[in-house]
């Protein structure tokens, strides 16, 4: 259970914390670790590459027959440039002694004082040992590839909460962003929603924020601004379950909210409509603040 704090203060939640690495979201990585960084005491981070997934060879043959070499590309270049920022940064930092404007997961989890483990399978038995000895209040799940089956799910005392770029019901699914801006979309948001069991994207909201769709920007510049806006709004969600007072709302949602990666024709159509999937300027600002680089800006 939460710890208690004295004058009837709200206790403080024990967290546990599932995250893809994506250089789009660190900004609102770091947002969310500025907000509640110091109740998250374990990170669960995704190992896309490895025997379970397949190398990046496998990968890039496995993606580009499912959604073509664009969209290919951006996602494997969203996690692969965190990573290497990350290391960079590790081995600049000492050594040029430069301020970050951006921090990579292992960088904030060691600020924080959270042990970092990472993981091919979330739902294998040794990785819910692990979480079940580390007892969490609550799992927030924030750009997390792998789907959470109820064993683990069951772990956490007082549930899962996921993180998702989209307005709820609509658009569940891996790239929501994309969809929105494909179907023509003037409005976007973001849901924090409850993960009960196994159905992707599906459980009761209980947070949404809506906001204009800039059409005039690219899919990750959107994503990256709607993972900001989530992480603003996990506070006031962490202190509610905190105090035992969330409220939530069924999705009244159905089969055609899905929307899975989107084939390569469906990429080449949103091309031919001006869509991007990312803007190089924007792609080199967040690697340039993740790293160091001076005069960086984080946005």
């Amino acid at each position: 259970m939460p710890e208690s704090r004295p004058n009837d203060e709200v206790p403080r939640l024990r967290i546990a914390f599932c995250h893809l690495e994506s250089l789009v979201c660190l900004p609102g990585l770091n947002a969310l670790f500025s907000e509640i960084g110091e109740q998250i005491g374990l990170v669960v981070l995704s190992r896309r590459f490895g025997a379970r997934h397949g190398g990046l060879l496998t990968q890039l043959r496995r993606g580009i027959r499912r959604s073509g070499w664009r969209m290919t590309l951006w996602l494997g270049f969203d996690i692969v440039s965190a990573q290497i920022a990350s290391v960079l940064a590790a081995m600049t930092a000492p050594i040029l002694g430069r301020k970050r404007p951006l921090h990579a997961i292992r960088s904030l989890a060691s600020r924080y004082g959270a042990r970092v483990i990472e993981v091919a399978d979330v739902n294998d038995a040794g990785t819910i040992a692990t979480v079940s000895e580390y007892a969490p209040d609550l799992v927030v799940v924030f750009n997390f590839d792998q789907i959470l089956k109820p064993a683990f799910i069951d772990v956490a005392a007082s549930g899962v909460i996921n993180v998702h770029p989209s307005l709820l019901p609509a658009f569940r699914g891996p790239c929501p962003v994309f969809w929105a801006l494909a179907e023509g979309c003037h409005e976007t948001g973001v849901s924090i929603h409850a993960i009960t069991n196994a159905d992707i994207d599906a459980g009761p909201v209980v947070r949404q924020q809506r906001r204009a769709m800039d059409r005039t920007q690219s899919a990750a510049e959107i994503t990256s601004a709607l993972f900001v806006a989530g992480a603003r709004l996990l506070p006031d969600v962490v202190r509610q379950f905190a105090a035992g007072g969330l409220r939530s709302s069924p999705q009244q949602g159905s089969p055609g909210d899905y929307h899975g990666f989107p084939a390569p024709g469906d990429v080449a159509r949103a091309a031919r409509q001006g869509i991007r999937l990312c803007r190089a300027g924007f792609v080199l600002r967040l690697f340039a603040a993740a790293i160091g680089r001076v005069g960086a800006r984080a946005s």
